[in-house]
């Protein structure tokens, strides 16, 4: 989950800031349409099989090409918007649809979405639908869920007099913490272990949230971030790093991604989402390298709201096909079979396809149902690229980095900076 793809936007917006007529009205006429993915490899064979079958299904009434761009994703789709070569359909993750529907990239599909009967806004999990909604209107239709639960080392947890907590406890932060206490500094198979291992991952809005806090109001207009419960928050972050109940963050690299620290049984506890492999990939260790996994869900947040950060994408039309009937019966058409395809969807009343989509998760099927209610996404607006990168490197680094640092002080600046962008676009 850490390793979905980190977005800069100097460049980006740059290219975006030429495009504006890039993608017009237009295409009524359109059968043949372009829908353009990050995916390569396996995963790119997996998606143009959908594909194919999604044109076998239609019969000739449209067809579909795929446009496979498994590098610079991001440079290059806004390369060719500004050249007027607007991907038809393409895939954004949620960070981004505020931006991209604010420059007017992005066809409104609020209307056909909300009419529709087959699949509509009431039929996703809030968290998740919420994700592809900027300035009251829906941009694209959400295909994947990927929400936060806790990977446990059930047998060091076992070893070491430690009680796991259950598959749908609504425990709580601070009783997370103490559970790392009783790992932290303790030896196991010959190695000195920590309870968790936080190096920049999980994200900041999960510790913002942790106290009750946010960094941006539901209404898209308030920065918040500097809210005694935002700052609660960040303060049980403090306590992780101060008390070192998890590697330290110059440290986590010696073994690699921050991952291996729970595959290598040198942490009990690790944030991840619910498509990480871990299962697979202790199945595939040695006798004496593997280990029991249990799970968790996260811990609550302070004021009991929805708590799992989870990371979502979504199809997105061209503005060029704004009110193309047929170009939103693909978009749908293709956004159902994607629920068959990646654990988890993204619709209520499909939880059962999770294992069909991958057996290995049958045992964290408890959790994953517990928590898909509870999983959302930030509330982003067209500014947060800029305004992630001060909560990054001027407050989460260096909080890893240095548990005295003033992270208080540093959140009233940030918040300062964030009212001031958004200022700017008013």
């Amino acid at each position: 989950m850490k390793g979905k793809m980190v977005i800069r936007f100097g460049l980006v917006v740059g290219l975006l800031m030429l495009f504006l007529a890039g993608c017009g009205r237009g295409n009524e006429d359109k059968t043949t349409f372009t829908f353009a993915t990050w995916a390569a490899g396996t995963e790119l064979s997996e998606f143009q099989e959908i594909i194919d079958k999604v044109n076998e299904e239609a019969g000739g009434a449209y067809r579909i090409e795929v446009l496979s761009i498994p590098s610079d994703y991001y440079v290059k789709i806004s390369t060719k918007i500004a050249a007027k070569k607007c991907p038809d359909f393409f895939w954004l993750t949620q960070e981004l649809i505020s931006k991209y529907a604010q420059m007017g990239v992005l066809a409104d599909i609020t209307e056909a979405f909300e009419n529709s009967e087959t699949l509509t806004p009431d039929m996703y999990y809030d968290g998740v639908v919420s994700s592809a909604q900027y300035d009251g209107s829906y941009w694209g239709l959400p295909w994947i869920a990927n929400p936060m639960i806790l990977y446990c080392n059930k047998d060091m947890f076992r070893e070491l007099g430690v009680k796991l907590p259950t598959e749908d406890d609504d425990w709580t932060w601070q009783e997370f913490i103490d559970t790392c206490r009783q790992f932290s500094g303790k030896e196991y198979k010959g190695n000195t272990v920590y309870g968790t291992v936080i190096d920049g991952w999980p994200n900041i809005e999960t510790f913002i949230w942790a106290g009750g806090g946010d960094i941006i109001a539901e209404d898209g207009q308030q920065i918040i971030l500097n809210s005694a419960e935002a700052k609660k928050g960040m303060g049980y972050l403090q306590t992780i790093v101060k008390e070192n109940l998890s590697p330290r963050y110059a440290e986590v690299a010696s073994l690699g991604d921050n991952n291996v620290w729970f595959e290598k049984q040198r942490v009990a506890m690790y944030f991840g989402g619910i498509q990480d492999n871990f299962e697979k990939k202790v199945s595939e260790m040695s006798a004496d390298e593997q280990f029991e996994i249990a799970y968790a869900p996260m811990p609550v947040c302070d004021d009991g709201g929805a708590w799992s950060f989870d990371w979502t994408a979504s199809t997105v039309m061209a503005k060029s096909l704004e009110g193309n009937e047929l170009a939103y019966e693909i978009l749908e058409t293709v956004t159902k079979a994607f629920f068959e395809w990646k654990v988890a969807p993204p619709v209520k009343d499909s939880l059962e396809n999770v294992i069909q989509i991958d057996p290995n998760k049958e045992g964290a099927m408890k959790t994953i149902e517990y928590t898909m209610p509870y999983a959302r996404s930030a509330n982003y607006i067209p500014e947060w690229s800029d305004i992630n990168d001060k909560l990054w490197y001027n407050l989460y680094v260096s909080l890893l980095n240095d548990a005295s640092f003033d992270y208080q002080g540093k959140m009233d600046e940030i918040k300062e900076y964030s009212e001031g962008l958004v200022k700017e676009r008013k």
